[in-house]
């Protein structure tokens, strides 16, 4: 690959448009053979991205790459929306289509082809700019993909409230501002309801929403303490007031480390029932079998009820 082309990839975080490549007097079959050895990816037409940083990426961050490089591949006045707009946001991703771009632009209907879906341009959207695309603001993207998913809303919901990057006030505007002409009103209101900036992770708000469709009783980032009122540990959720229910990501138990990290849950957990609480881990497997879930934590309330 040229060292123009290859500069222009860089300082684009990866992706580059085949617009571009010819404004560098690059042919399409040279761009062709840098995508046969191995150099670039197509990720669309018209749209690339660096192979080397593809390899390497997660599913959001390819996606976030094939939002990017479709975007680099037509117009500038285009606007990311819904969770394309997450996306560039570096939000998480839950229960949305990867694979489909969503754009807004100075269209008259809704076309979707191929991937790509482009919608009128709704004036009363807050835009922003990240290394040259344009994009929904970060509320505005939370409450857009709220209307289409709940699941997907409070993911990126919770995360946007913890890390800071907007305000329960900010989404509340933001929803009053577009709920007009915006269709499923009802799960954006779920989603809002349900939002908890003390989520810590994509993983608890995921098992926040089946407990909570469970009619479960719970706590979330609850502090358990001792009978001396010592803090024992503060745990993803109590339901009921009696049993633990905490989610299991493989993400904390890596690294170097990832043993302490094991022995302290242990000690924690044996500290917790000592105190006559019932435990019940969870997975992201699990998650997909609400009945499950249901059936272990009913186990484990009895357990608490014989003691």
């Amino acid at each position: 690959m040229d060292s123009q082309s290859q500069a222009l990839l860089t300082a684009q975080q990866g992706v580059i448009g085949a617009v571009q490549l010819t404004a560098l007097g690059i042919s399409a079959d040279e761009v062709g053979r840098w995508v046969d050895r191995g150099e670039l990816v197509r990720v669309r037409r018209g749209a690339y991205a660096d192979a080397s940083v593809w390899t390497v990426a997660g599913r959001d961050e390819r996606y976030r790459l094939s939002v990017a490089a479709t975007m680099r591949s037509r117009s500038r006045s285009e606007v990311a929306t819904h969770h394309s707009a997450l996306a560039l946001h570096g939000l998480p991703l839950w229960h949305v289509d990867r694979g489909l771009v969503v754009l807004m632009a100075d269209v008259q209907e809704t076309t979707t082809t191929s991937g790509l879906r482009v919608m009128p341009l709704r004036a009363l959207v807050a835009r922003v700019e990240l290394d040259g695309l344009n994009t929904l603001a970060v509320a505005d993207a939370i409450v857009t993909s709220s209307s289409v998913s709940v699941e997907a809303g409070v993911v990126a919901g919770d995360a946007a409230l913890h890390d800071g990057r907007c305000s329960l006030g900010d989404l509340q505007a933001a929803a009053r501002r577009l709920r007009r002409g915006l269709r499923g009103t009802a799960r954006l209101r779920r989603a809002l309801a349900s939002l908890d900036p003390a989520a810590e992770s994509p993983g608890e708000s995921r098992t926040r929403l089946v407990l909570q469709a469970l009619g479960l009783p719970l706590q979330s980032q609850a502090s358990v303490r001792d009978e001396r009122g010592e803090l024992v540990g503060r745990v993803d959720f109590l339901v009921a007031g009696r049993v633990v229910v905490e989610f299991d990501g493989a993400l904390k138990y890596r690294g170097d480390d990832g043993p302490a990290v094991v022995l302290a849950e242990k000690l924690r957990e044996d500290r917790l029932r000592e105190l006559g609480y019932e435990v019940v881990r969870l997975t992201w497997d699990e998650l997909a079998h609400p009945e499950r879930i249901l059936a272990r934590i009913r186990a484990a309330l009895g357990r608490t009820r014989a003691a």
